[in-house]
């Protein structure tokens, strides 16, 4: 008798990213922690809905255009004031992230960490060499217009 076995692996890739946001970090932190307000400074995420809780245990649906038009459910995992937050994709896609933001007063100006956590599976597996370099220049972006809006 012949058995067959299919294994489906889930594979991961990290990247950090860091940079100056030219605003106290209670202000980047209020931002960054309040998923209604993702809209305004990542330009593929146009919508937040289905909100529910708030602090640890928050979820909401992100909806991201990224190879097509999908939802991703996103669970805050960790939550400390102006200090960490830990947003982890549950599902609705083949990437789904862990991202750790670090929070770092200096002066008037914050210091914003990123780590991510990427799993992968179906096809984002074959890419995962170049996404990496990929995604660390999307977040680049998307800290850039962070920026601009606390200045705005």
């Amino acid at each position: 008798m012949l058995y067959l076995v299919i294994f489906i692996r889930t594979i991961m890739f990290t990247f950090e990213y860091s940079d100056i946001i030219h605003a106290p970090v209670e202000m980047v932190f209020a931002i960054v922690s309040d998923p209604r307000r993702i809209p305004e400074w990542r330009n593929d995420v146009p919508g937040i809905s289905d909100v529910k809780g708030s602090g640890v245990g928050m979820t909401f649906l992100e909806e991201v255009h990224f190879m097509g038009k999908k939802q991703l459910l996103m669970r805050v995992t960790e939550r400390v004031a102006n200090s960490r937050l830990v947003i982890e994709a549950q599902g609705g896609m083949k990437l789904l992230p862990t991202q750790t933001f670090t929070f770092i007063a200096e002066g008037p100006v914050t210091r914003l960490q990123l780590s991510v956590l990427m799993r992968t599976s179906g096809f984002f597996r074959l890419m995962e060499p170049i996404l990496p370099g990929q995604m660390k220049g999307i977040w680049a972006k998307y800290f850039e217009n962070l920026d601009r809006l606390v200045k705005d």
